[in-house]
């Protein structure tokens, strides 16, 4: 889930390492993504099945993170291969929008009729695959709930039906927001499907699923290749999040910045998050050291922490996610992640003939049959 205002490109990470750096055109890479790719699904599919009604978000969270590593042990054994996790498993419920990944002693139980959003990701050898979906605890899904859940859902099969090579991002968004609209929902302000590239869950091309007067994303067009972590982020209210007094836990290097840090406790978390976590966003609930969390703050207020906000719609509205990644391959956009929330089913639907003839057409070009 990633929020970005932005009308210059996103800062990167080392320049070049990526101009080395291999693309979808590489069976190697294509594989890294694939083996990332099961681990993200796998992890997904075992929080689901445990939630339930009265189980701690926290224990839920540690669940999510633990299958990410021990199925990492099994993939490329004996090889100098950095994996790990890419995000830690976050579980946001109801009008949260998103990041929601507590410590134990700040966590809650899920509750009947809960609107969970489960999100995480995997690395390996830096090649990301990140994963989202949304459920509801122990009931049917009916009502506002469906409409948000089908609208993200829609959206998010209405956008790999339009990464082709060539496409403009300001061509898709439009489209992005007559499907949401047509569920009585909004798309998220700032949020944006990413491409993605090795170590960077962020790229420089982005999508976004809302224009938002004076916060415009920089044009681009879909190349053969490429891969992307779609990522729609749609809400029952106007689309519009905030911050409240819930305690961030995800946070990320920021590679750019220094600063001469005058703590010894912010010495210490900075050296051991470079050690452990160097490129990818970690959460505070693997790091059991007071001491080092304790130097996290320092670390944030001068900028070489990144922190990923827990954000809320208003209260009472609904916020639903689906994200998935895709590689660009020459017979389509191939998924490598994405759940299978093709059951909930809602009241209304999709009427515009531009985006009903669009979601019929294959994600992938079929190939001709051998006679």
């Amino acid at each position: 889930f990633s929020i970005v205002f932005r009308s210059q490109k996103a800062p990167r990470a080392g320049v070049e390492e990526e101009e080395e750096e291999l693309d979808c055109s590489s069976p190697k890479v294509v594989n890294k993504y694939q083996f990332a790719g099961n681990v993200a699904n796998a992890a997904i599919e075992a929080v689901k099945a445990q939630c339930a009604v009265g189980k701690s978000v926290a224990e839920l969270c540690e669940v999510g993170d633990n299958i990410i590593n021990e199925k990492l042990q099994a993939v490329y054994k004996g090889k100098k291969i950095e994996k790990g996790i890419a995000f830690p498993t976050c579980i946001s419920l109801n009008n949260c929008c998103g990041h929601f990944s507590p410590l134990k002693e700040d966590s809650i139980d899920l509750k009947d009729g809960d609107v969970a959003k489960i999100d995480l990701g995997v690395h390996v050898d830096g090649y990301v695959a990140l994963v989202a979906t949304t459920i509801v605890v122990g009931k049917d899904v009916t009502g506002r709930k469906a409409d948000a859940i089908v609208a993200a859902r829609t959206a998010a099969d209405v956008i790999i039906r339009c990464l082709k090579q060539g496409k403009k991002n300001n061509e898709i968004t439009p489209l992005i927001e007559k499907t949401v609209d047509a569920f009585g929902c909004k798309a998220v302000d700032g949020v944006v499907s990413h491409q993605i590239k090795r170590f960077a869950i962020d790229g420089t091309k982005v999508i976004t699923n809302k224009n938002v007067p004076g916060h415009q994303v920089e044009e681009c067009s879909i190349e053969g290749h490429e891969a992307y972590a779609i990522d729609v982020v749609v809400s029952t209210g106007e689309g519009k999040c905030r911050e409240l007094d819930t305690k961030c836990t995800v946070f990320k290097r920021a590679p750019d910045q220094k600063y001469n840090l005058k703590m010894k406790t912010a010495r210490e978390a900075l050296y051991k998050i470079e050690k452990t976590h160097p490129k990818m966003p970690f959460s505070l609930r693997e790091i059991d050291d007071s001491r080092v969390r304790l130097g996290i703050t320092e670390c944030v207020r001068h900028e070489l922490l990144q922190p990923h906000p827990v954000l809320y719609e208003k209260e009472g509205e609904i916020v639903a996610q689906v994200k998935y990644c895709v590689l660009l391959m020459p017979s389509g956009p191939l998924k490598v992640t994405g759940d299978d929330i093709s059951g909930v089913t809602s009241d209304k639907s999709v009427e515009d003939e531009e985006i009903v003839a669009l979601l019929k057409t294959p994600v992938k070009t079929k190939k001709g049959k051998k006679k």
